[in-house]
């Protein structure tokens, strides 16, 4: 995998050196692990599944969910329950099946703060064209009542 610099990513590393990298950002929301090459992370190794587990956005937070895997997914060594999604937390590990490689998730906290304070922009911006509305429906409804006189 390529070596993304910015942004959320998970890092595949083997005893704690990276071998790579998978940006979780763009236009998609989920992200398929498995052995697979349709996946989006690759972990070829006999005891994954060829879809084993899934990453995915929402609201700029990062979840990880075992797709009811035969050999299971671990976050920091303890098993998910399948179709469970679990929060990811930078630099906990998530290992898949027996594989020896594990996935580590690296800026998802930043990532979450950043959709945080866009949504915190778009109520703002959404609360001002708001009033900007209620102004000028209130500046009309003053118009008509000088019409009356």
């Amino acid at each position: 995998p390529a070596m993304p610099e910015d942004g959320p990513r998970i890092d595949v590393r083997r005893e704690g050196a990276v071998l790579g990298s998978v940006a979780l950002s763009g236009a998609k929301r989920r992200w398929l692990i498995g052995r697979s090459l349709d996946a989006d992370l690759v972990v070829n190794h006999p005891s994954v599944s060829r879809s084993h587990a899934a990453i995915t956005e929402e609201g700029g937070a990062f979840f990880v969910t075992d797709l009811g895997s035969a050999h299971g997914t671990k976050v920091a060594g303890t098993p998910l329950a399948p179709q469970q999604p679990f929060r990811l937390f930078d630099g906990l590990p998530i290992t898949v099946g027996g594989a020896t490689r594990t996935l580590v998730p690296v800026g998802t906290v930043a990532a979450l703060g950043a959709a945080v304070r866009e949504a915190a922009r778009e109520r703002a911006e959404h609360a001002r064209r708001e009033q900007e509305a209620a102004d000028r429906a209130a500046l009309d409804d003053d118009d008509d009542d000088d019409d009356d006189d």
